[in-house]
């Protein structure tokens, strides 16, 4: 199954009231994070405060990594990212509730802190919100589609949303968001003949 884009804001609203009422903070923050950063879940779990935070507490503008996809290549560049100002208070208010020092991880195991979250953990859990408010085909990558989709919907700037995503290929792209299919889905039904 390829997973896909969010594509109803309705839908993602009621995921976060889902992983809401779970009662942690962890679980709709890391929804959140995912939906406002594109970044893949593997680079999401592998963030400290320290990443997020400058030394004095203050949250930092951006967030500067090199993407665990990038790594290896001998061209990899440094990803930098905006915290926007919907998760910047989120972010903010989680840290100061959990107490965290500038070592401990963003997202943590609620079982043992010492550990971040388990990637399965977190597609399961995230996955279940998802059953949940009827979106289907939903994986950890749809929080990065869901984000690139609907900037590509609005602006229609194709360049902007790979650079965004690390892409290279503007076909790819299209289909990585789901725009190759909807193009066609949409094709088939402007055109069916017989009736």
């Amino acid at each position: 199954m390829t997973v896909q884009p969010v594509k109803d804001m309705n839908q993602v609203a009621n995921m976060i009231r889902i992983l809401e009422r779970k009662g942690n903070r962890r679980d709709p923050l890391l929804l959140k994070f995912g939906l406002n950063t594109a970044l893949r879940i593997k680079d999401i779990l592998r963030l400290k405060v320290k990443h997020l935070f400058e030394s004095d507490g203050t949250l930092k503008e951006y967030l500067d990594l090199f993407e665990s996809k990038t790594i290896k290549r001998k061209n990899r560049k440094l990803k930098q990212i905006k915290l926007n100002s919907v998760i910047r208070p989120e972010l903010e208010s989680y840290v100061k509730f959990y107490e965290l020092e500038p070592e401990d991880w963003i997202f943590f195991s609620l079982r043992d802190p010492s550990n971040p979250l388990d990637r399965v953990r977190a597609y399961s859990l995230l996955k279940d919100a998802a059953v949940k408010s009827g979106v289907t085909k939903f994986g950890t990558h749809s929080m990065r589609k869901t984000l690139a989709y609907n900037i590509y919907n609005k602006t229609k700037n194709l360049a902007l949303v790979m650079r965004m995503l690390n892409h290279s290929n503007p076909k790819h792209t299209l289909r990585y968001i789901g725009i190759e299919q909807e193009e066609l889905d949409d094709t088939y039904e402007e055109f069916s003949i017989g009736s």
